[in-house]
């Protein structure tokens, strides 16, 4: 046994040696290939899918960085050992210049998230490292080195392609993202038609009105710009923007040229295209595939005097190619951007407008089963020794999350009329008021107090709501609605729009209780203490309905129904469960209008206007990388329409 041990050592050794290099570069090409064709899904893969595909790309983001450097040492270190018939031949540290290539990555995806904008410093130390090594390596060849020709074009351009990688990462820090990188003809010059012509159909729009929506979004695209980084806007600006979005009319141009400008923030935050989008990126564009292709010739050349291994030889053509390949799909890809688009607009055809820029779908999450699906309470305490009750909680979240997709007519009409509405009346408050401006406690109860008056049993419900902070009011009338949803029959025929109105209203409640449980990030702002709530109110409805009784869904929602109203929890003064709250909230709505779901679903825009208001600018401008999010949507038009907190 003691015999072998050292063999077997010494032949793992030979194969590592041998195709370690081979393995990690073939590893490096495949990590490229994939980020460039995926990266760009990102932004309109939403739901489970899109979560999976978030996961994938992370990991292959972290992972192209790491196995490049750690090739770029391993060429290194087989080029240090003290035999010389162990060194590695001219092919390694022709290959050592790809990683560079490989470490710019493509233009698609230069950071995975906003923080590794912030970062620059360490990425530009890294240039330094990687660069200083990379040239370290061919210096150590020569001049033995017959293939230094090929090897300096491809160094050539690697440096080029990190250097434009490092380049973006500072353009998209937040400390530089107000610098003037904006070519000039995209600034303020860009001309915005005074008036919009009215579509008859928001899906079959004319060439010209689709530019004018372009125009539209990136003549404005600077609002987001200095509602990210600071500044405010002054009054005339605040007013300009206010009266071009109401001009437009037309809910569904609206939506489109927020996608626009959400899209375009995306492609400044998380590509190069602020970087090779300009004269001097497609000046720096050209060289880079000058060299490789030129690199390709000479080193056609020079391999007939110089011989290589079979596979050698075809792993280093398949370099060469896809290198020069990437760079074609970057290119290709680069001109269906928004920002070539605008540059361009005059000679693109309609068709380059019509393209998918966010999921277009709406996460969906509700109590009922989040309860049905619970862990058992010794499950919970083990899990709390463990501290890992957080981690457990997310796996339930994602199990139960689902998905439905938006539509422009008729949901985000209701909210853009219904936003439209707010503005007025909030607008109305300030006049009254002689005030330039509500603070977040007067918006509050302002806009609810609109939203209340609709019902019929309005002072009833004032009683019920009237004490309850932001957290509370969601899953109040989160499980109020769910109860309401329930108690109705959902197969009878539409009345007045009633079912698609109920449908809606449903959609928007799963929507903000997903946003509260699973998104606390966005939440942060309005939601006080939502743990303790959310889990006194799951504690409180084990009391009444054993989820050992409970086949599905609607059997729970009818045991609560059944059940709840018979009940009354002599500690509910000193309990922050908002059960009982909810239950009776749901009895009074039902007392209401016959089909309250309209006054509903106006309560649930009030709802996510305030978070909206409320959730911090840079979290906003992360949901672009992450399919998108309605609240940004929501938040946008209302910074557009003069509600937000930067106006």
């Amino acid at each position: 046994m003691e015999a072998t041990s050292p063999s077997v050592f010494d032949a793992a050794q030979k194969v590592w040696n041998a195709w370690s290099i081979k393995v990690f570069i073939i590893v490096s090409l495949w990590l490229q290939i994939f980020l460039i064709w995926f990266a760009r899904y990102r932004k309109w893969r939403g739901g489970k899918w899109g979560k999976c595909l978030d996961v994938l790309i992370w990991f292959a983001y972290l992972l192209a960085d790491w196995v490049a450097g750690f090739t770029i040492g391993l060429i290194l270190s087989a080029q240090s050992k003290s035999n010389p018939t162990e060194r590695s031949d001219d092919v390694h540290v022709f290959w050592a210049p790809f990683l560079l290539l490989h470490l710019g990555g493509p233009d698609t995806i230069t950071s995975f998230a906003l923080e590794d904008n912030e970062f620059w410093i360490r990425h530009l130390l890294g240039l330094g490292f990687q660069v200083g090594s990379t040239a370290y390596v061919f210096v150590k060849s020569l001049p033995e080195n017959k293939l230094w020709l090929p090897t300096i074009l491809v160094l050539i351009a690697g440096i080029i392609k990190y250097a434009e990688r490092n380049r973006a990462f500072y353009l998209a820090s937040f400390d530089h993202l107000g610098d003037d990188w904006l070519p000039s003809e995209w600034g303020d010059e860009i001309p915005v038609p005074a008036e919009f012509q009215k579509m008859d159909s928001p899906a079959k729009f004319e060439q010209s009105q689709a530019q004018m929506l372009l125009w539209t979004a990136v003549h404005h695209f600077g609002t987001i710009k200095m509602m990210l980084v600071g500044p405010l806007l002054s009054p005339d600006q605040c007013s300009e923007i206010r009266e071009t979005f109401l001009q437009v009319g037309d809910s569904s141009q609206v939506l489109q040229i927020m996608e626009i400008e959400l899209s375009l923030l995306y492609e400044v935050l998380h590509t190069k295209l602020p970087v090779v989008g300009c004269i001097m990126g497609y000046i720096f564009r050209f060289i880079t595939m000058c060299c490789i292709l030129v690199a390709l010739l000479s080193f056609s050349l020079f391999k007939k005097y110089y011989p290589l291994k079979q596979f050698d030889m075809w792993l280093t053509y398949g370099l060469l190619m896809w290198a020069f390949m990437l760079d074609i799909i970057s290119i290709v890809l680069l001109i269906s951007s928004d920002w070539i688009l605008a540059a361009h607009i005059q000679s693109t055809t309609s068709r380059f407008f019509k393209k998918r820029r966010w999921s277009r779908e709406v996460s969906q999450l509700n109590f009922i089963t989040c309860y049905v699906n619970d862990y058992p309470n010794l499950l919970k305490e083990v899990a709390d020794i463990l501290r890992i009750r957080g981690l457990l909680e997310d796996i339930k979240g994602i199990r139960c999350l689902s998905s439905k997709n938006f539509k422009e007519d008729p949901e985000w009409r209701f909210i853009f009329e219904e936003v439209k509405e707010l503005n007025e009346f909030l607008n109305g408050k300030m006049a009254a008021l002689s005030q330039t401006v509500l603070d977040t406690k007067q918006v509050w109860l302002y806009s609810r107090e609109r939203v209340l008056q609709g019902f019929t049993n309005s002072n009833e419900l004032i009683k019920i709501v009237e004490e309850l902070d932001y957290t509370k009011s969601v899953l109040t009338w989160h499980i109020a609605t769910e109860l309401c949803f329930q108690g109705v029959d959902q197969t009878s025929p539409s009345r007045n729009g009633s079912t698609s109105l109920r449908e809606f209203c449903k959609l928007l409640s799963d929507y903000m209780f997903y946003l509260l449980i699973m998104q606390p990030a966005i939440m942060a702002a309005v939601s006080v203490s939502w743990k303790k709530v959310f889990e006194e109110t799951l504690a409180e409805t084990a009391l009444y309905v054993r989820r050992s009784s409970i086949s599905n869904d609607e059997d729970a929602r009818k045991k609560i129904l059944q059940l709840i109203p018979n009940f009354r929890n002599p500690e509910r003064d000193i309990s922050r469960s908002v059960l009982f709250a909810a239950s009776e909230l749901a009895k009074q709505l039902k007392k209401s209008n016959s089909t309250p779901w309209e006054q509903m679903s106006k309560v649930w825009v009030h709802l996510m206007c305030f978070a909206a208001m409320n959730c911090r600018p840079h979290v906003h401008a992360q949901q672009p990388s992450k399919g998108g999010e309605l609240l940004t949507f929501v938040w946008l038009l209302m910074n557009h329409l003069g509600l937000g907190t930067h106006f």
